[in-house]
């Protein structure tokens, strides 16, 4: 009785090593994974909540016409000149990384997903971050609020016959990662709209290389 005891108590404690070095190694193994994940959960949360800081909530109304204006435009590079001043020698650095993500989500049913991402994170680091607080300053300045801009941004590219990536959704990407999801839904427009006022084509023609310049950042709703 004695030596079956022994030996059942020997079992339990091998199983008991087994499993343990199996968690262990498991962890060991899959702990990057995790911590990529809730790294990214991190910082999609940190742009979401500098995005609420925009002093200019109210919904923009825009014209019947359709038309920007000279305003409107001037105000709109002066965003972006705001952004890439105050990134200094790191915008060169944070346009290159998300051009390659922005020329991804080109294509018929092409989307980003959350690889691509924690890609573009990982070797950027907080420096989407520091951007976006950047360009909220800058909309703050210019006294935009985020939907105005959105506006006045898309129909200008779409007057310089450039088709913008539609940004990420910070909301809806930490929700993707919790859940495990791998596709984001991220995804370029359907081609500009037809009947494009003449108007805007004449005020964004002067501004085609600046707007070409900015494209990749559309992406992370800048």
């Amino acid at each position: 009785m004695r030596m079956l005891l022994s030996g059942c108590l020997a079992v339990v404690v091998l199983a008991v090593v087994v499993i343990g070095g199996a968690m262990y190694f498991g962890y060991r193994a899959m702990g990057p994974m995790y911590d990529a994940a809730n790294g990214l959960v991190d910082q999609a949360r940190a742009m979401r909540e500098a995005s609420g800081e925009v002093e200019d909530t109210d919904a923009y109304t825009p014209p019947a016409s359709g038309e920007l204006t000279a305003d409107q435009v001037t105000r709109l590079l002066a965003v972006h000149g705001r952004v890439r001043d105050a990134m200094g020698p790191r915008w060169a650095d944070i346009r290159a990384r998300v051009s390659a993500l922005e020329s991804r989500g080109r294509g018929e049913g092409a989307a980003f997903t959350l690889a691509d991402l924690r890609e573009v994170f990982a070797e950027l680091g907080t420096l989407p971050i520091e951007a976006r607080r950047a360009h909220v300053a800058a909309l703050n300045a210019e006294r935009f609020s985020q939907s105005e801009y959105r506006w006045v941004q898309l129909r200008a590219y779409e007057a310089a016959g450039i088709e913008v990536a539609a940004a990420v959704d910070w909301r809806a990407l930490e929700a993707a990662v919790a859940e495990g999801a791998e596709r984001v839904g991220v995804r370029v427009p359907a081609v500009p709209a037809p009947d494009i006022p003449e108007a805007n084509r004449a005020l964004v023609k002067p501004h085609l290389a600046a707007l070409r310049d900015w494209l990749p950042l559309t992406v992370l709703g800048m």
